[in-house]
């Protein structure tokens, strides 16, 4: 297949391997990586105090240190596993049960689908955020109590997160099997005594396994930028450690057992002014990390739905079209959850 020869799909997946064997990498090396940094910098001429935490880029490169003198470059590579591997997992999580709830409403009465269409139609115009936050935010305090533990609760918002978006997914997949089973081959295997179950099968599987490696790249892109949302509301995976620094009033600080780079954003989001590095260097992650996927994406969408041939080492499209692949029943399936269903704040 043309896709396994072009740069454009290895270098991007080489980036996040590369990141997510960092992480497992930098604890064996430099297991002291998350005590806490040097105090203060001296000069080795004067003998004077220069800094101290935060340091700057160029007093620890490359993007400096966090509020307790650590190496935010090694924090933020030591942290990508838990981002990356949780936003894969809630992507397989999604597109199975987008598959199930998808088969189901393929074969559901037509009345029931205008009923549940235009039902779940409705959550298409609220935040998933925001949906996200009132689930997950008395799990939260609930961690922050001590009454929860720190995986336990990972798990929980891997869990919801992907389960939010299942219904409109599923409906969405669901629509375009619908459509795919109008197809006159189909009609012709109904006549001939094919049941559901053959349906799927030897049809909707084969041919969904195909869109869903398209889709299933959308939905891990679309999942890094609902954790960056939620991380600006102070709800990371592996939860957040709330310290009271205050005397006279409360006034929060915020520690993070994973180190995942929602988490470095919210511990530092007060700072944004006064160091916005603390800030930039965790978006600066999920930028290549984003970028990389719809890169992934969009390659795939070429070679797999689109038809066309990728050049290896260039890059660039060939407009001549497979003619093993149907172009027609493709355009009959077409997934909408990549354009219309967009998960914004």
């Amino acid at each position: 297949m043309s896709v396994f020869k072009t740069i454009r799909f290895w270098i991007p997946i080489l980036i996040l391997l590369a990141m997510i064997i960092g992480s497992y990498i930098i604890p064996v090396l430099n297991p002291d990586f998350q005590e806490s940094g040097p105090a203060y910098m001296k000069d080795e001429e004067t003998g004077r105090v220069v800094a101290a935490p935060v340091y700057s880029i160029s007093e620890m490169p490359p993007f400096g240190s966090d509020k307790l003198g650590r190496n935010l470059f090694i924090i933020l590579v030591a942290g990508a596993k838990y981002t990356l591997l949780s936003a894969i997992v809630i992507a397989l999580l999604r597109m199975t049960g987008g598959f199930i709830t998808g088969v189901l409403y393929a074969f559901l009465p037509r009345w029931f689908r205008a009923g549940a269409k235009g039902l779940l139609d409705t959550f298409n115009f609220i935040p998933l955020a925001i949906i996200a936050y009132i689930l997950l935010y008395p799990l939260q305090l609930a961690f922050a109590g001590g009454s929860l533990p720190s995986f336990r609760f990972l798990v929980i918002e891997v869990i919801v997160i992907a389960l939010i978006v299942i219904p409109s997914l599923g409906m969405y997949v669901g629509q375009g099997m619908h459509d795919f089973l109008k197809q006159d081959f189909i009609s012709a295997s109904r006549t001939m005594g094919a049941g559901r179950f053959h349906l799927i099968r030897k049809h909707l599987w084969p041919y969904f396994s195909r869109q869903s490696i398209v889709l299933f790249s959308e939905q891990l892109a679309q999942t890094l930028l609902l954790l960056v949302q939620l991380g600006i509301l102070h709800i990371t995976l592996g939860g957040l450690i709330t310290e009271n620094f205050g005397v006279l009033e409360f006034i929060p600080q915020y520690f993070s057992v994973t180190n995942e780079w929602a988490a470095t954003m919210s511990i530092n989001i007060q700072q944004v002014f006064n160091k916005p590095m603390l800030l930039l260097a965790p978006l600066l992650f999920f930028a290549v990390s984003i970028y990389c996927v719809n890169q992934i994406s969009s390659v795939l969408r070429q070679v797999l739905i689109e038809g066309q041939t990728v050049k290896a080492g260039s890059g660039k499209n060939d407009s001549r079209a497979e003619a093993a692949i149907s172009k027609q029943s493709m355009e009959d399936f077409q997934f909408t959850a990549g354009s219309d269903h967009r998960e914004t704040v």
